[in-house]
């Protein structure tokens, strides 16, 4: 879908130079993962510093700020450009078509299909080979389901969203729901749009209940062969990487990546734009509050090497019996002075 820039412009009364009134551009994409036709943010010292890196060639930035002269086209608003997010992505939203039948116009469906009853599908939808769909299933305009996929009785899977070929969605499961993101305008908490996808690549399972949002601006990944457990919640544009196991409980705040191999076990707490490593494994209960390297076995809160932690909690045991040796000691020593 291609969007006319001047027409961006005008919405948030910006300052831009030369005649842009044939530019077009695809969409809203993230600082690092823009392509050439999209616009992206700088709206942070750490972005204006590294304006180079990105692909993009329409930029929105503060204004009274020296940039680089080159090829790019850079909106200067007035604003901080996050503040303004709900107006630019109300603009990006793709535009839903009405909801009239179970099954709607332009849905593609595969061969040798099990479709039961109560089962809704959206418009343009793209259904693989060999796909089963349980009763209670809402599957909404502009998903694509890979062959071979099962998907439970009342699971929703939200528009755009994209599963690869064997996926297991569990009953219950909302894949595509919106991600938690919202900014102060004039002090009141104002709804920032999501739209971005959720794309779960091949052989990847998740459990009952469990919620995997959409992302802000791109998408949330889930690799091949990750395996989600029930009750987890995915926030907007995380990353989880290959092979990863995800046990009950687990809450994984926004744009957190983690890599391949890695396991977090039952009610671990990661909190948002982190990097965990590959071959990972975090401990239940555990509270994940900075990056984490390679190869590492960790838990507690504070985060430590497990074995570490092992430590901790043994010597906790110890604690009343010491506190009772200290205060006999405490009380010969009075004795003595006296």
């Amino acid at each position: 879908m291609k969007y006319k820039l001047i027409e961006l412009i005008n919405l948030l009364g910006s300052e831009t130079k030369g005649d842009l009134s044939q530019e077009t551009i695809s969409g809203l994409a993230p600082f690092f993962q823009a392509q050439e036709d999209s616009v992206t943010f700088a709206s942070d010292e750490k972005f204006l510093k590294k304006i180079n890196e990105t692909k993009a060639k329409v930029i929105i930035v503060p204004t009274g700020i020296n940039l680089p002269e080159n090829e790019k086209i850079y909106i200067r608003v007035k604003e901080n450009p996050r503040t303004l997010m709900p107006k630019i992505l109300n603009f990006f939203k793709r535009p839903l078509k009405k909801m009239e039948k179970m099954i709607e116009e332009n849905t593609s469906i595969g061969n040798d299909c099990e479709i039961a009853p109560n089962v809704y599908l959206g418009h343009d939808t793209l259904i693989g080979n060999r796909v089963k769909i349980m009763p209670g299933a809402v599957i909404c305009q502009g998903v694509t389901i890979g062959d071979d996929c099962i998907i439970n009785p009342n699971v929703t899977i939200r528009e755009f969203c994209t599963l690869g070929k064997g996926c297991i969605i569990q009953p219950g499961a909302v894949i595509g729901s919106d991600g938690f993101g919202y900014t102060k305008v004039d002090g009141i908490n104002t709804k920032i749009e999501q739209i971005g996808s959720v794309i779960l690549e091949d052989f990847v399972e998740i459990g009952a209940n469990t919620t995997v949002d959409r992302g802000t601006i791109g998408d949330t990944i889930i690799k091949k062969y990750t395996k989600i457990d029930n009750l987890v919640q995915i926030a907007h544009n995380d990353i989880i990487g290959e092979n990863c196991l995800i046990i009950s409980q687990v809450g994984i705040a926004g744009s957190t990546e983690i890599g391949d191999n890695t396991t977090l076990a039952g009610q671990v707490g990661v909190a948002g734009h982190l990097k965990i490593g590959s071959n990972v494994i975090i401990a239940a209960k555990s509270g994940v509050m900075a990056n984490i390297e390679d190869n590492k076995i960790l838990s507690g809160f504070p985060l430590v090497d497990h074995r570490e932690d092992m430590k901790i909690k043994i010597g906790m045991k110890k604690l009343p019996e010491l506190l009772k040796k200290i205060k006999e000691i405490e009380k010969k020593l009075n004795n003595v002075i006296k």
